[in-house]
């Protein structure tokens, strides 16, 4: 049996060094520390010293990717956790157990006199405890491995790891993950060489009050189905981002179940119902995790995509001005940026209307994208406006693939309307100028002089900044 554990100051044998940050720091250098240090939580203090909060790992990805809140340039204390919950070393462990379970955290500083000396993680409390059995201390650290083969925050990595990876460590050889949606009486299958009984358990309703309950159904049902009832049942619950306000919420419920046992390695069912118990937690921090990713990246790919022409945004071209400058100062290696524009455009929404610009607008964007190359980027500017960069790209090769799309654009006409480009092209060489406004404002004047020379043209200047 593992024994109680009284005192946090029996699992604080050795404190380590704080970490701590200011509140007026940025979310990426927060970001930045805790990645350098492999920690999943800091100390927050004011200008003054004094301790006002902690942020988390899970603050910076719940919050900032709901409210699209940009790291770069927000504060800690945009999003921190200010109404710390905290103890001292005297708080018993289970004290500091009831209160992470109550509100859902998983460090607790200890405080006191009301200065930070400590922190205790959940992962703290299970260490401690793990020393008492070697083979419990085994195990977890079996347990823990397992998401170290994840080659990325993918749902469909954590599942395969589920049904693949997990039975070894408890001698099974078979498995059965139901993921069961809060919206679906009908669960998500993922098996692996499961015997064909358990395809009755697709019947069940698997509510969500009572995860036991689910347990014991899908043991009676491979059992009256004749087949080979699961030696083990885990229940998962999966956390997920809210699409609408962006709060977590419990929104899908999972069921790992495992069958065909080696008698011989089989545990003893302490040890059992133990490992059972990391690994419920183990793999829905992992799917919770990964649910949390995929809404981050689907948030960040629509801020960077424009919905008319689905060509990138300002801020996607942005970001990749910035990267190809910085480049170009480091390696010297040219390229290129052009701005397209329409010929007469307000006049044909005038005429026309907006949804005929809308058309022309999508028709000159499809002519943009298949014409580009595979490391060419293109990005709306605004309005009738497009902005083309050509990494290692000199000023004569960004001619020719110009001049193509310009010939492409002539050939094709809108109700009668024939439509034309005037685009403005510059290359810039051997600058260490990093200014994107500079870039962009001579590709923009060349732009300007191929409109008064009669449109439907390129023009070409060079930006060459003097080396400082």
């Amino acid at each position: 049996m593992i024994p109680t554990v009284k005192t946090i100051e029996q699992v604080l044998k050795k404190p380590e060094k704080l970490l701590t940050i200011r509140e007026h720091d940025t979310i990426a250098q927060a970001a930045i520390m805790m990645d350098e240090n492999q920690v999943g939580c800091l100390l927050v203090f004011d200008t003054n010293n004094k301790f006002t909060g902690v942020i988390t790992e899970r603050d910076i990805i719940a919050k900032v990717t709901s409210k699209s809140i940009p790291a770069d340039n927000s504060r800690i204390c945009d999003i921190m956790t200010a109404d710390t919950i905290f103890c001292d070393r005297d708080t018993s462990i289970a004290k500091v157990e009831q209160l992470m379970a109550e509100h859902k955290i998983r460090h607790v500083p200890i405080v006191e006199n009301g200065v930070p000396v400590g922190m205790i993680s959940s992962r703290d409390i299970i260490a401690y405890r793990l020393l008492s059995n070697e083979r419990m201390k085994t195990a977890a650290e079996q347990l823990a491995m397992l998401p170290m083969g994840l080659k990325s925050l993918d749902s469909d990595d954590v599942i395969n790891l589920a049904i693949n990876q997990v039975p070894k460590s408890f001698g099974a050889t078979r498995a059965v993950l139901y993921i069961v949606r809060q919206d679906s009486d009908v669960p998500m299958v993922y098996r692996n060489a499961c015997p064909a009984s358990l395809e009755h358990l697709e019947s069940i309703k698997m509510s969500f009050a009572n995860q036991q309950v689910v347990c014991e159904k899908i043991c009676r049902q491979c059992e009256n189905a004749g087949g080979q009832s699961p030696k083990l049942v885990i229940g998962l619950n999966v956390i997920e981002q809210s699409e609408h306000n962006g709060e977590n919420h419990l929104s899908e419920q999972g069921y790992l179940c495992m069958c065909g046992f080696n008698t011989h390695s089989a545990d003893s069912e302490e040890l059992q119902v133990y490992k059972a118990s990391l690994l419920r937690a183990v793999l829905s921090a992992n799917l919770t995790n990964a649910n949390l990713y995929q809404n981050y990246k689907k948030a960040f790919k629509d801020s960077e995509t424009d919905p008319l022409t689905k060509l990138g945004t300002r801020r996607m071209l942005d970001r990749v001005l910035k990267t190809e400058c910085e480049r170009n100062a480091r390696y010297k290696n040219p390229f290129s940026v052009a701005i397209i524009d329409l010929d007469n455009f307000k006049p044909i929404n005038d005429t026309q209307g907006h949804a005929a610009g809308d058309m022309i607008l999508q028709m000159l964007a499809d002519i943009i994208h298949k014409g580009i190359r595979a490391a060419d980027t293109a990005a709306r500017y605004g309005g009738d406006e497009f902005v083309l960069l050509m990494p290692e790209t000199s000023l004569d090769e960004a001619m020719v693939l110009l001049e193509r799309l310009r010939r492409q654009t002539e050939n094709i006409s809108y109700n009668g309307i024939k439509i034309t480009i005037s685009c403005g092209l510059t290359e810039r060489t051997n600058s260490t100028d990093k200014s994107i406004e500079k870039l962009l404002k001579q590709a923009d004047a060349a732009l300007y002089q191929a409109k008064r020379s009669g449109r439907n043209r390129i023009v070409a200047q060079q930006c060459q900044s003097t080396v400082s």
